[in-house]
């Protein structure tokens, strides 16, 4: 079996202009495995978005609501470093289900990659460093509920 990439065109959202975070690396990581061929679209894996008691596994619930729903307030939201949109709301849930799944597949296969993910930054109840929800924590916890793994 090929090596399993995960990727989603959601993994990018609009930011407003001049902000500092390179948004667009996700999707040019994925246009530059392709263009030189390590990687192909037979390889490509895309997520789908997990149920918000996924999140709630990891993440309190009033935390999750609020940023999904769009009423997080100005202070978190700078503590995170990136405007709330409907947008980034969608992406930030996107590559939340991608590294579930990453974590899925290399457990399958040996192996996976996800071209976003690593929001490690985040805490229980706010999102730090451009971190929204803790991504791997989540994997973590997500799997475990599935049963796939124990520890």
């Amino acid at each position: 079996m090929d090596l399993p990439i995960i990727y989603h065109e959601n993994y990018v959202a609009p930011l407003p202009p001049g902000h500092r975070f390179p948004m667009a690396k996700f999707r040019m990581l994925w246009e530059m495995l392709l263009a030189s061929g390590v990687a192909s679209h037979a390889q490509l894996h895309a997520p789908e978005l997990l149920p918000q008691s996924s999140i709630e596994l990891v993440h309190d619930s009033s935390y999750v609501q609020a940023y999904c729903n769009g009423t997080l307030d100005a202070k978190a939201q700078r503590r995170i470093g990136l405007p709330w949109s409907p947008a980034l709301a969608n992406r930030t849930c996107t590559a939340l289900a991608g590294t579930v799944l990453t974590a899925k597949l290399a457990l399958e296969c040996g192996l996976a990659c996800n071209t976003a993910g690593g929001t490690h930054h985040a805490f229980p109840s706010f999102g730090s460093g451009f971190c929204i929800f803790n991504d791997l924590a989540i994997a973590s916890r997500v799997l475990q509920k599935w049963v796939v793994v124990r520890k």
